[in-house]
């Protein structure tokens, strides 16, 4: 009870034990207008006073109550206890008793406080559960992250040795690359995590093919599939369909749906992607015949760290957040997403309503055709982590190109003033002088034609690209980045360069 109520208590205490008649009036005038339910008990256990908040919680009025036995003995100083009531407005509530000698005659006389505390305990009740949750979450993320770490350490050690074969040297450097996807992904679902709550999620929409977002989202998972040996039945149209959204969190949804309904259907499963179009929309059907969806789990299964109940090798958990993430994205896409339990058999369907574009818009350009001749450029790498460093200038030698690399800020600009690169990879979090005050002395002292500068960071914003543009910056790229996102984005430049050399060597003739 709060303190304003402990003194009302504490007042009406003295006015009910005074033999001053008015001063009783005053104490039930005191009373009768509480929030909190007030009952006085004879010594017998009959109940002599009842206030408007008490005949509310319990459900009876003055009439039914005064003179009535209360039905409990009770005796003062006792723990307050809880008992469930019915209250007027037919609704169960939860109602704290309090018990309390009062100062009156005759001696023995008590005084029942009653508290309604539903809401307070349920409040309690959804706190401990997402507590239980996080934990859950946590202890799922740690084994999330051990294996892979598990298997990169193990490969790293072995590429090593120096005595290593072709074909080991190869499979090493595949786990390698493959558990660093998958640490990507539950880097990537963490921060999208972040960006929801703190409400920064940005998409970046333009007309996509829904069905080439399907066949990539069945490509990214046919690894988990065929490691347990499913039988994955496509049915999606051959045409194209149009949507306007995010390609990329169009993909993850997918990705996540199909994810899960590998994980929880048993080796030798059935998984089924289905895609049908209808009029001015899509509808997309992920369906499996795993074990389903307990009863008491259908309505809150798209909730942040819901997740079944894991074995003790959690090998057919995931952290909890993937159908949050799915139904976060196809709200933002105007579509809705449900799930249903399969009639008639085991598993169930997750189903993706997505709205479409008419058919007679312009299709995209392919961007991809044409690719000009591959040159050798000239590259400065200004990152302050020497084995992120060592390892970028690495690949990048390997496909022909010249790199330079400096270690802080104030070598890098050094570095690129001096050896003038046709394109400076710049970290931001540099020491003594950070990426963007590169950048705009870059800008300021020979300007960004002569040097395209991409920035590489772990800051990932809208609002981070958006001070890299104001600063200077050409592209920005979020870490870890993958190299055949780095390929893709020199060849463009080099086709850039093809193209401006054409121009070039075209007005020259003329």
């Amino acid at each position: 009870m709060n303190q304003e109520n402990s003194t009302f208590a504490a007042h009406a205490h003295r006015l009910a034990g005074s033999d001053d008649v008015s001063a009783k009036h005053c104490f039930e005038a005191i009373i009768a207008d509480a929030d909190e339910g007030v009952l006085v008990l004879y010594p017998s256990g009959v109940i002599g006073y009842s206030n408007p908040a008490a005949e509310f919680l319990l459900g009876h009025g003055h009439r039914e109550l005064v003179g009535e036995m209360f039905g409990s003995p009770l005796k003062p100083g006792e723990f307050p206890t809880s008992i469930n009531v019915i209250s007027r407005d037919n609704q169960l509530r939860l109602v704290e008793l309090r018990i309390e000698p009062l100062a009156t005659e005759p001696a023995g006389t008590l005084v029942l406080r009653l508290r309604d505390i539903t809401t307070h305990e349920r409040h309690l009740s959804e706190a401990r559960d997402e507590v239980r949750r996080r934990d859950e979450f946590l202890a799922m993320l740690s084994h999330e992250l051990r294996n892979p770490l598990a298997a990169i350490q193990n490969a790293a050690q072995l590429l090593t040795f120096d005595d290593l074969t072709t074909s080991a040297r190869r499979d090493a450097g595949s786990v390698l690359e493959r558990q660093f996807k998958h640490l990507t992904r539950i880097l990537d679902d963490l921060l999208d995590i972040s960006r929801i709550t703190r409400g920064k999620l940005v998409l970046l929409q333009q007309r996509v093919d829904l069905v080439q977002v399907l066949r990539d989202a069945v490509e990214a998972i046919l690894p988990t599939v065929s490691k347990r040996d499913h039988v994955l039945e496509i049915d999606i149209p051959r045409h194209d369909l149009w949507v306007w959204g995010d390609a990329t969190r169009l993909e993850q949804t997918f990705v996540n749906l199909l994810t899960n309904a590998a994980k929880f259907t048993a080796n030798a499963g059935e998984l089924k992607l289905q895609a049908v179009a209808q009029r001015d929309k899509i509808e997309v059907r992920v369906q499996d015949n795993g074990p389903g969806i307990p009863a008491e789990l259908m309505s809150t299964i798209f909730e942040p760290f819901v997740q079944m109940e894991q074995t003790l090798d959690r090998s057919e958990g995931g952290m909890g957040i993937g159908l949050m993430l799915a139904r976060t994205f196809v709200e933002l896409h105007q579509g809705t997403i449900e799930v249903r339990a399969n009639e008639g058999s085991t598993g169930v369907t997750f189903i993706v309503t997505l709205p479409l574009l008419p058919n007679d818009r312009q299709e995209p350009a392919d961007h991809g055709a044409d690719k000009a001749e591959e040159d050798p450029l000239s590259i400065a790498l200004v990152e302050d982590s020497e084995d992120g460093r060592r390892m970028l200038a690495l690949l990048l030698k390997s496909e022909g190109h010249r790199v330079l690399e400096a270690a802080t800020g104030s070598a890098g600009l050094d570095l690129i003033l001096r050896e003038q690169p046709q394109i400076a990879f710049i970290d931001i979090g540099l020491p003594e002088m950070n990426g963007y005050e590169v950048a705009r002395q870059i800008q300021k002292l020979c300007g960004s034609d002569k040097c395209r500068l991409i920035a590489i960071t772990g800051y990932g914003t809208e609002s981070d690209a958006q001070t890299a543009r104001d600063a200077g910056f050409y592209g920005h790229l979020v870490k870890p980045v993958e190299f055949p996102r780095l390929r893709e984005l020199l060849g463009k430049f080099q086709q850039e360069m093809h193209a401006q050399r054409a121009t070039d060597e075209s007005t020259t003739q003329s």
